[in-house]
């Protein structure tokens, strides 16, 4: 078993038969361009994310989790009648605006959607050490995962949704 980007093992072809090992098909981008679509053109030049819209079930429990974990602030908030909302971030980190969703039933892991949302640390240690100083346990038997150039450690918020906290931007990619 192999762990992959989502912080979930699955088999691998070092864990199984070299004769049942197949090689993966490659992702082919310019024909999902195609698929979807698109036509040739000059792509959008964005600079950087500027924010993730998260739905919750509970506003207040939620920003509190990502304000307590990451140091936010409330920057600014409202209610159309119906979804509270908030945005809560830090100036030149992130900003990450929550939508409450009275009476969902909450994440469900099935299903497309976003897997999880990662954020960059300078000390993945001092960071899991805050970590369990807010009382919160790490997924993974409460360990950090190794990956080939970056370390991350993942919890889930309030409604289950996974957030990996890693040291190496991108995970050392680049």
């Amino acid at each position: 078993m192999s762990a992959q980007r989502d912080g979930t093992r699955s088999a691998s072809a070092e864990s199984s038969p070299k004769s049942s090992a197949a090689k993966l098909p490659c992702v082919d981008i310019e024909a999902g361009k195609v698929r979807s679509g698109l036509r040739p053109a000059v792509p959008v030049n964005a600079k950087r994310l500027d924010h993730v819209n998260i739905s919750v079930r509970d506003l207040d429990v939620s920003a509190g989790f990502y304000a307590a974990l990451f140091g936010l602030e409330l920057k600014e908030q409202g209610d159309n009648g119906v979804t509270r909302w908030c945005i809560i971030g830090a100036p030149d980190r992130f900003y990450l605006c929550l939508a409450e969703q009275r009476g969902s039933e909450g994440f469900k892991p099935d299903g497309t959607h976003i897997n999880h949302v990662g954020f960059v640390v300078d000390d993945i240690d001092e960071t899991v050490r805050r970590i369990h100083g807010l009382g919160l346990r790490l997924e993974a038997n409460d360990a950090t995962v190794d990956w080939p150039r970056s370390r991350s450690a993942y919890v889930k918020d309030p409604d289950g949704i996974l957030i990996e906290i890693t040291n190496r931007f991108g995970g050392g990619l680049d």
